[in-house]
């Protein structure tokens, strides 16, 4: 998975599908070590109009390994927010989580041991 722009196509057969070969130049991995640049395949159904990537245009591009190479599907193009958006998550929740009760824990203590050294006369009455 990465945010890249393509710079060209070149044709190339398929197993009963004609498929574009995609040379991308790498703006930002999101997993996996691609290097600089990838080439992903991608196949041209004439059923959808063919899959075109603009060059120049950061996408978004999810892809699998298939055969020693790259490849992926007219839905595994997308918006790079929405890829860059899975890196951007949150991460360590639980350790907040945790901190804030132990925080929780140290302020009740102080308050209950606050009230039990208390003077029972001294308290306020209205």
């Amino acid at each position: 998975m990465f945010v890249g722009r393509s710079t060209g196509f070149t044709p190339v057969a398929g197993e009963g599908i004609p498929q574009r070969l995609y040379r991308f130049k790498v703006d930002q991995e999101v997993k996996g070590d691609l290097g600089r640049t990838v080439d992903v395949r991608i196949p041209v159904k004439r059923s959808n109009g063919g899959q075109v990537v603009a060059e120049d245009v950061a996408a978004g591009i999810l892809m699998n390994q298939v055969g020693g190479g790259w490849f992926t599907t007219r839905c595994g193009i997308t918006d790079p927010g929405a890829v860059l958006a899975e890196i951007d998550q949150q991460k360590g929740n639980p350790i907040r989580l945790v901190i804030g009760v132990l925080i929780l824990g140290a302020v009740l203590a102080y308050s209950i041991r606050r009230v039990k050294r208390r003077d029972p006369q001294a308290s306020l009455r209205r």
